[in-house]
């Protein structure tokens, strides 16, 4: 499981450079296992990249950018500890099917057991700064993201750039760039993370009884974090999930410590939402009007 919860500075926003007339880029995403890659050019090298909103920033692989020039930044971590050392950057030129980002900063940190678990060569983490001032819509089952030119406003720009349908819009947070939204666990209103790099959601070990009470212990699982440590946690259904008073049905999670989350965010963090809440059906982020719609699969239960 790829977690990452790297602390850092509020970056500038990145230089983005459409192309003339263009308002709207569909990004083809790959598999590895219950983890999407997708496509990118870094300062003239071409490969893969982890599509990761529960990273802050874009993070590179020391593995094959540790000549670049970097300062010591904060020690990353997740919930199964420290990942270790993380060093900052910043890439000159960085494109991505048709978009420019021109000099926007980065973290360096050690990705190789991604690579070695995997069997594929990893670039780096595409993290939730690079969606900065754009609509996302992310849809697992066609393997796509859909990006979307926006103005102040947060409406899509250009005629034919359309609008989201959503089955339900939620408010969300944003915290160092990532995305969180608040769900209600047996009365009790929880706010998780949302994290296209996390292979399970994960919910708090430390919730309180009356969210406890609702979940069913269904096996073990192993779990592993961003440095390749493991920790053997309990795999749950949650019986009681709820988004804007809708109940949201078969979700499970990993129940783990979610401390270290809180503390590199310093935001109180109750759970992750990850492949399993993505699978759901098609998700809309608009970081402008602060929103999350979903589009629930048809024939499907919500």
């Amino acid at each position: 499981m790829l977690l990452t919860a790297i602390p850092a500075i509020p970056a500038p926003s990145a230089g983005i450079i459409w192309p003339d007339g263009i308002y709207m880029t569909n990004i083809p995403l790959k598999r590895a296992g219950r983890l999407f890659v997708l496509e990118a050019s870094i300062d003239g090298v071409t490969g893969n990249l982890i599509f990761d909103t529960g990273a802050s920033r874009l993070v590179l692989n020391s593995t094959y950018f540790r000549n670049y020039w970097s300062v010591k930044g904060t020690d990353a971590g997740g919930v199964t500890g420290s990942a270790g050392s993380v060093r900052r950057t910043s890439v000159k030129k960085f494109q991505l099917s048709g978009l420019t980002y021109l000099n926007i900063p980065a973290d360096v940190a050690d990705l190789g057991h991604i690579e070695n678990r995997r069997g594929v060569k990893v670039l780096g983490l595409f993290g939730s700064s690079m969606l900065r001032d754009m609509e996302s819509v992310i849809d697992l089952a066609a393997n796509q993201l859909k990006l979307y030119r926006l103005d102040r406003s947060g409406k899509r720009i250009g005629s034919a750039s359309g609008t989201f349908n959503a089955d339900l819009i939620t408010k969300v947070q944003i915290v160092q760039d990532v995305v969180f939204i608040t769900a209600t666990i047996g009365t009790k209103e929880l706010n998780f993370c949302l994290d296209t790099g996390a292979e399970s959601n994960m919910l708090s070990s430390n919730a309180p009884k009356k969210v406890m009470s609702t979940v069913s212990i269904l096996r073990r699982s192993d779990l592993r974090g961003v440095a390749g440590q493991g920790s053997d946690m309990l795999y749950a259904a949650l019986g009681d999930f709820n988004l804007e008073n809708r109940k949201i049905t078969g979700m499970q999670a990993i129940l783990a410590s979610m401390e270290e989350m809180s503390a590199f965010y310093n935001f109180q963090v109750d759970g992750m939402l990850g492949y399993d809440f993505f699978e759901k059906g098609i998700i809309s982020l608009n970081p402008v009007t602060r929103e999350m719609g979903i589009q629930f699969r048809k024939g499907g239960t919500p």
